[in-house]
């Protein structure tokens, strides 16, 4: 048995180092694949930039192409730019947009140059552009070692973003005007017995249509769920949280009007919280997290007051302004009323396991009678089914403490920057006080979540690297169904220049009529995305998203304009890419032996 089991192990090890060494190998395939695509697209878009010959159009699609790139550097660099208005936004987008023409104005000369200086010129651009980054991040004082490598790509990016798209796009329009461009739209309408090569087409197109269209929704729908969970998270926890090493807050008046005054701090609120368990009027028992604040404050620090359903946050009064044989009010979730069975004005007891009288046994439990003042209803299940709020004065007498509390609620002017805040309050308050960031609160789940969306984006990904195989074939189909027409064509003096432009333009064509079909697609879908679950739920008669296991009743999306570019990105790569190889071959094919052939 002990041989079995050393046996047992080894193959478990070998198999463990095998999935190891598979998963290596792909990730390698993966990195190569990539850059070959890149380097080919890259090859593409020379082709089409050398093209360009009118200055007019180049400085237009540089023009139209500069806000573009500065929308996208505002939703990259300072997403707080969201929340501001849109003056603000506005004016940003034209003063980002003036200084980034600039920049292309300097950019598109050295372009020009590069592509006159064919292979070599180009690299040499390439190289200056890089040597310049790391120059002026020098100048600046900011280079390090991790930032040498940083900076080289920040060069060669503005020297393709600025120069090489704007040349390339001013290139393709000015094709238009010429033969290439007609006989490749005439390919792309096949004749009556090259009816499959258009069916491939339309394959192809629909595929890549389909990659854009899956990563756009999946995308979206991750980013609704975040947004819907951060939003309850923020809403019910604040920005921020400061507590004491030392447990509760003994002076805390004090200690509010000084987090009040600290830059960026918009409102304060203390709370005290207590575990516990709640028992209806019948015998139902549930858990419950109690949490004491003061009403009047709470509504300025998260959003409570507008979840309320029934009843009004300002029904929960102090303990000292009820009667004697007044009960203390709470505001439970309607999802924990409903379980229970209670409504307004039903009794309940709250049970800690705490804070009892002292028995042979320990502390007996202390249970206290309270009343239901309303009911709060959000969006997600795990807070309505298990926190209840009251009165600070009323969870004080509840845990039988003094006038104290367990930390305070805070809400700051953007919580993106909240971390900043606490830091400075923890600077103002000094030891023991600390903050935790409403990021921190579910550190784990955020981090699953971008991995998830991560390793979600990159198998999506595969999808139109497909298609990009897809766009091979049908180019090379089409080179062999049309190589008569290809022999004629160079008989007659065309360039393998203009051969290579044909089929380039066609597999552009393809890429962007794909792409342009799954960005439509992907943005409707995501948009109207609830009325698909509903429409799915009323055919099948299955509740497609039980909220008691996903915590939401439907599917939240939010599409991300960076995402979107970034997946049209990727998708026109690979489309371009893809037409290297079969252009070149287009564009050798001999003559002499096509025709021999007919």
């Amino acid at each position: 048995m002990e041989a079995l089991s050393q046996i047992w192990d080894g193959l478990q090890t070998l198999a463990s180092g095998v999935s190891v060494a598979f998963i290596l190998l792909i990730a390698l395939i993966l990195v190569v694949f990539a850059g070959v695509y890149l380097v080919a697209a890259f090859v593409v878009l020379t082709r089409f930039a050398r093209a360009a010959q009118s200055l007019r159009l180049i400085f237009i699609c540089s023009f139209l192409l500069c806000p573009v790139y500065a929308a996208l550097w505002l939703q990259i660099a300072e997403p707080e730019m969201e929340l501001a208005s849109w003056e603000v936004w506005a004016s940003s987008l034209v003063l980002y947009s003036a200084g980034l023409f600039l920049m292309s104005l300097v950019l598109l000369p050295a372009g020009r140059w590069a592509l006159r200086g064919g292979t070599l010129g180009i690299l040499v651009a390439l190289f200056s552009s890089a040597g310049t980054g790391v120059l002026v991040l020098w100048a600046l004082g900011g280079l390090t070692e991790g930032s040498l490598w940083s900076a080289a790509a920040y060069g060669v990016g503005g020297l393709i973003l600025f120069s090489l798209i704007p040349l390339s796009v001013a290139g393709l329009l000015q094709i238009r005007r010429g033969a290439e461009w007609f006989i490749a739209t005439r390919y792309l309408v096949a004749e009556r017995r090259q009816v499959f090569i258009s069916a491939i087409t339309l394959i192809c197109v629909g595929a890549v249509a389909a990659g854009v269209w899956l990563i756009i929704t999946v995308l979206s729908v991750m980013n609704g769920f975040e947004r819907t969970w951060r939003d309850e998270i923020v809403g019910n926890y604040a920005h921020f949280l400061v507590r004491s090493y030392y447990g509760e807050v003994v002076d805390y008046p004090s200690l509010m009007e000084q987090i009040e005054q600290v830059d960026g701090v918009m409102a304060v609120a203390p709370y005290i919280e207590a575990e516990g368990m709640i028992r209806g009027a019948g015998s139902a028992i549930a858990p419950v997290s109690l949490r004491g604040i003061d009403p009047a404050r709470a509504s300025a620090v998260t959003r409570l007051a507008d979840k309320v359903t029934s009843g009004r946050l300002e029904d929960l009064r102090p303990v000292s302004d009820l009667g004697e044989d007044a009960v203390p009010g709470l505001l439970i979730g309607s999802r924990l009323a409903e379980k229970l069975d209670l409504e307004i004005g039903d009794q309940m007891i709250v049970i800690s396991p705490e804070g009892g009288a002292q028995t042979a046994l320990g502390a007996a439990p202390r249970l206290l009678r309270f009343s239901v003042m309303g009911t709060f209803e959000s969006s997600f299940l795990q807070f309505d089914e298990l926190f209840a709020y009251g009165h600070l004065s009323a969870v004080q007498s509840f845990l039988d403490v003094n006038d104290v509390v367990a930390g305070f609620e805070v809400r700051t002017e953007d919580f993106y920057r909240s971390a900043q805040v606490g830091d400075r309050v923890e600077g103002a308050l000094g030891h023991p006080f600390y903050s935790r960031d409403w990021k921190e609160l579910f550190p784990g789940f955020f981090h699953a979540l971008n991995d998830n969306r991560s390793l979600m984006f990159m198998l999506l990904v595969m999808i139109m690297v497909v298609s990009a195989f897809v766009i091979v074939v049908t180019l090379m189909m089409m080179i062999m169904a049309k190589s008569t027409d290809v022999a004629i064509l160079k008989t007659m003096g065309a360039a393998d220049r203009s051969i290579e432009l044909v089929f380039a333009i066609e597999g552009t064509l393809i890429g962007v009529a794909g792409v342009i079909l799954g960005v439509l697609a992907g943005v409707a879908v995501s948009t109207r995305l609830a009325w698909v679950q509903a429409r799915i739920e009323e055919v099948t008669g299955v509740d497609t998203l039980p909220a008691s296991v996903y915590q939401v009743a439907t599917l939240p999306t939010e599409v991300n304009v960076v995402q979107v570019l970034s997946v049209v990105s990727i998708a026109l790569v690979l489309s371009l890419g893809a037409t290297l190889i079969p252009s070149r071959h287009g564009a050798r094919l001999d003559p002499v032996e096509a025709l021999r052939e007919e």
